[in-house]
């Protein structure tokens, strides 16, 4: 038997030509843009004509009309050219808006897209000039965590995932998590290489804090308010106004209308040259979200955390979930700290901003990626799991044809593994699991 690491990568490659690239939520512009821009795409990339391109600098997200980031540097088999990137879902995208004919694209040096063309489509300016592309879809490190969801019924590998000891399951959940934790490293890494720590950190951080639905607007207000804005007296007033939570043309009575009061005092001042940057609400889904975890009290969570910056990315390298649990769990605010709403009554004990449900996810997807990027070896296998979410029930549907195992143990690997497996194989095949190989790699695992 080969080893079981060994196995599992070569059950994956088996299938990578069946591999559709997973796309980020709601596959839109908006969303490859704000990866580009965090850096997790990478900075080295091959060109569609074969050149070697390298991101010097990823310049400026431009909120006017225009290309899509402007002031950038690009390496092109080692020249270095220096204007515009342009960031599109199809190659075809450069023609159908019209960026050949418009003068204000004559300075883009690269042209992104994100699926692989059916056919070669060429970027010209309007001087005629060839823009270099490259396809997102050719660079599997680009390729963001899935976010679609695979047919919740039973695959073919439930009969035999059902038929392991605890011991094989773990051991196998146990090699799909550090898979998983490797690949978190690997973007975290993309992201400080791009931006530096304290940037990477601070966006990781803010996608954390937007759960499943609501990532690409936390990504996005990180983007636009920076670590030093956000942790500034103006900070708050620009999250929950580019947030378009200030958007209301009557506060509500109670306390909530001093707090409201007190951040539009603010963001008037602010917001005329920010108008282009606010988000449109369609952006945020509020829907079936528990009242202390709305989006509302998160951004106030990330203002705190930017204002107690130093302890909080502490914390953060410390790799000691005790310690993250002590500097998240402590954090307060002078009203979301009783409120979970803007009218809700206020309570009598302080309901903290973040909790050790979050704290952990925090935990598995920032803590333990950066001290593995910076060369640790995170112990965390003893590590306890919170209760299984909506996405677990889902994945524990496709796996095991109902809920999680009872005997398996209750920790945070086994979540992670099993994340990592759905993402792996259940949404990489489209041939209804008859193409699939991991039933067989779970079928050959030994006694």
């Amino acid at each position: 038997m080969k080893p079981l690491p060994r196995a599992y990568e070569q059950a994956l490659r088996g299938g990578i030509a069946r591999v559709s690239e997973p796309a980020p939520q709601d596959d839109n512009e908006l969303a490859w843009q704000a990866r580009w821009f965090s850096g997790a795409c990478g900075r080295a990339f091959t060109t569609t004509s074969g050149a070697k391109a390298v991101i010097s600098d990823l310049g400026e997200w431009n909120r006017e009309a225009g290309p899509d980031f402007v002031r950038t540097a690009v390496q092109l088999d080692g020249r270095e050219h220096h204007g515009a990137i342009e960031v599109d879902l199809e190659a075809s995208g450069w023609e159908q808006h019209r960026h050949a004919t418009n003068p204000d694209y004559e300075n883009v040096i690269l042209h992104v897209i994100v699926r692989r063309p059916a056919k070669r489509h060429f970027s010209r300016t309007a001087t005629h000039r060839e823009v270099p592309q490259i396809c997102l879809a050719d660079h599997h490190e680009a390729t963001p965590e899935w976010e679609s969801v695979a047919a919740a019924r039973p695959g073919r590998c439930a009969a035999p995932l059902r038929a392991l000891s605890v011991d094989q399951l773990s051991d196998l959940l146990a090699v799909a998590a550090r898979r998983r934790l490797e690949r978190k490293a690997a973007v975290l890494a993309a992201m400080t290489d791009a931006r530096g720590v304290d940037a990477a950190l601070y966006e990781a951080l803010a996608i954390t804090l937007g759960y499943k639905n609501n990532k690409l607007p936390f990504q996005l207000l990180a983007q636009r308010v920076p670590l030093k804005i956000a942790a500034s007296a103006r900070g708050e007033a620009l999250l929950f106004g580019l947030a378009s939570f200030l958007e209301r043309p009557e506060p509500p009575r109670g306390a909530a209308r001093h707090e409201i009061a007190a951040l539009w005092s603010r963001w008037w001042k602010l917001r005329a040259p920010h108008t282009h940057a606010i988000l449109p609400r369609s952006t945020w889904k509020l829907t079936g979200l528990r009242p202390a975890n709305h989006p509302l009290r998160r951004l106030a969570a990330l203002a705190a955390i930017a204002r107690q910056w130093k302890s909080v990315r502490a914390a953060l390298e410390s790799g000691d979930h005790a310690h993250l649990q002590a500097t998240l769990g402590g954090l307060q605010h002078q009203f979301w700290s009783f409120h979970t709403s803007w009218t809700s009554p206020r309570r009598q004990t302080p309901l903290a901003l973040l909790g050790p449900d979050r704290v952990r996810e925090i935990y598995a997807n920032v803590v333990l990626p950066l001290s593995l990027s910076s060369g640790q070896e995170p112990s965390w296998r003893d590590l306890p799991s919170g209760p299984p979410n909506a996405t677990l029930k889902i994945v524990s549907a496709r796996l095991f044809g109902g809920p999680l195992p009872r005997d398996l143990p209750k920790r945070l690997f086994i979540h992670q593994g099993l994340l990592q497996i759905y993402a792996d194989f259940c949404l990489r095949d489209h041939g209804e699991c008859t193409q699939c190989r991991f039933p067989s790699l779970v079928t050959g695992l030994p006694a």
